[in-house]
């Protein structure tokens, strides 16, 4: 699981100026193929147009690239994954954002990403950077 802030603009592409928005998310996550592709919710708050509302919806991240850590030739593990996430989210405000991202994992520990959604209710988009921490345990490998 992981808790994210976020921050970014709300835009219709029009002449009326744009908002901010900024929140929190938890994000947990269990994996459906192995090295490939998790599978979780999405539950948060944000701030916009002088409102606070509520966002949930399902969302999978689908690994794109491992990123090798090497010494002098040697490998020596994974310094972290570039991830495609795609989510639906319901908003407590009519909001309802389809949409996705490019998330960088790094570690395991930490996330940083661009995402964009589309409210297609009320015909705006949603551009966003995040930032996450891993607020779960991570799971050990057993020892055979």
């Amino acid at each position: 699981m992981y808790g994210k802030l976020h921050s970014g603009m709300i835009t219709g592409f029009s002449k009326a100026p744009d908002l901010y928005v900024g929140g929190v998310q938890l994000a947990p996550q269990v994996t459906v193929v192995p090295h490939l592709l998790r599978a979780g919710i999405v539950a948060g708050a944000f701030y916009t147009n002088k409102k606070i509302g509520g966002e949930f919806g399902p969302s999978i991240s689908l690994k794109l690239k491992t990123l090798k850590a090497s010494l002098k030739g040697a490998e020596m593990g994974s310094l972290g994954n570039i991830n495609v996430l795609i989510d639906h989210l319901w908003g407590t405000n009519n909001q309802r954002l389809a949409g996705g991202g490019i998330l960088f994992d790094i570690g395991n520990l930490l996330t940083v990403g661009l995402t964009a959604h589309r409210d297609y209710r009320l015909k705006n988009w949603w551009f966003q950077s995040e930032i996450g921490i891993r607020i779960s345990k991570k799971k050990k490998n057993p020892v055979i």
